[in-house]
């Protein structure tokens, strides 16, 4: 059995104190009666409600408990391979292998290729800044436009 909770002049709910000082200036240990408890300015709090920790949380607001949803997490994105990013690149823009053959043999954008296929780690991830110049690269060479962008971020997946 759980023991009751006391609220000490609207506070949030607590177990007694192990001494509590009563208005004579005496201090009592517990067990304490209701009367004691009372007179130091503790209020038996209502009972907790039923709520889902994985969803909810719960609140003490204005002497009562209060059952809110949790906020949203930020997603957590997973790292793609570059051979993933690259799919999810074409799937997006509806590129074919030969328009990424014309892109990669684009002498315009022989840097950025380079630097895609020699300082882009192995994984990337959605936030390293690489992605971002390399799809503004791909923009400003016309093989991307900014919706496409922002759809392949949109659409990058997310752990779990």
């Amino acid at each position: 059995m759980t023991q009751p909770l006391y609220s000490l002049n609207g506070a949030r709910p607590a177990l007694p104190p192990a001494k509590l000082r009563l208005p004579s200036g005496r201090w009592r240990t517990a067990p304490y009666t209701e009367a004691d408890l009372t007179a130091a300015g503790y209020a038996p709090a209502p009972a907790k409600p039923a709520y889902d920790p994985a969803t909810e949380r719960l609140d003490w607001q204005d002497g009562d408990w209060m059952v809110e949803p949790l906020p949203p997490r930020d997603p957590v994105y997973r790292p793609l391979t570059k051979l993933e990013a690259m799919t999810l690149f074409r799937h997006v823009t509806g590129m074919d292998d030969a328009g990424e053959l014309a892109m990669r043999e684009d002498p315009a954008i022989k840097l950025l290729w380079m630097k895609w296929e020699t300082d882009v780690p192995q994984s990337i991830h959605r936030d390293n800044p690489v992605v971002e110049h390399f799809l503004s690269g791909l923009i400003a060479a016309d093989y991307a436009t900014a919706e496409h962008k922002a759809a392949m971020l949109a659409a990058w997946p997310v752990e779990g």
